[in-house]
């Protein structure tokens, strides 16, 4: 198993990633860069570009609903459901509480990150420049896998030493009584 699956997991965001189906990740990635192009360097606002984008998506809800296939199959879960200790329900909340904590755990350090670039760098360019490594980072990682893992290696081998030297000793100097 590569370092990139171990990250990303198996699932569609993973898939997106690494382009396993290009025609989703070519679309994902032409909306954004369409979306951050509008934004940012057409100087489009914010609340009338939202409002354009939920009517062309309400009109192909209603084509998709009214033509094809029903969108969502899903039914809530009963009382009864919750309640058992080893019901997949309840396994989903455990889960998604533990995810909601981890989260919290590191919007500190996001928000310190994005408010000190938000002076220098627009909010939509720096979400445009994550999307973008998230999209190409990982498909050059498995393009040159090899070399990344031998350089990785070195680093910790290097890193390994020098912590080495900083090592404190193991003397005692006894204690001195005044």
């Amino acid at each position: 198993m590569s370092l990139v699956d171990e990250l990303l997991g198996e699932g569609a965001v993973a898939d997106l990633c690494v382009w396993k189906n290009k025609i989703k990740s070519g679309i994902t990635f032409v909306i954004a860069t369409h979306t951050w192009y509008q934004l940012v360097i057409m100087e489009t606002r914010l609340v009338p570009f939202l409002c354009s984008t939920l009517l062309v998506l309400m009109l192909l809800l209603f084509i998709w609903v009214k033509f094809g296939e029903p969108l969502f199959i899903w039914r809530a879960p009963t009382p009864e459901e919750i309640k058992q200790k080893d019901s997949p329900v309840r396994t989903l909340f455990s889960e998604i509480e533990g995810l909601l904590l981890m989260l919290y755990e590191i919007a500190i350090l996001f928000v310190a990150i994005i408010y000190t670039l938000g002076s220098y760098i627009s909010l939509l360019t720096v979400i445009y420049i994550c999307l973008v490594c998230l999209m190409t980072i990982p498909v050059l990682y498995l393009l040159f896998q090899e070399v990344v893992d031998n350089f990785i290696e070195d680093v910790l081998e290097v890193k390994d030493k020098i912590l080495e030297i900083f090592k404190p000793s193991r003397r005692s100097y006894g204690r001195v009584l005044y």
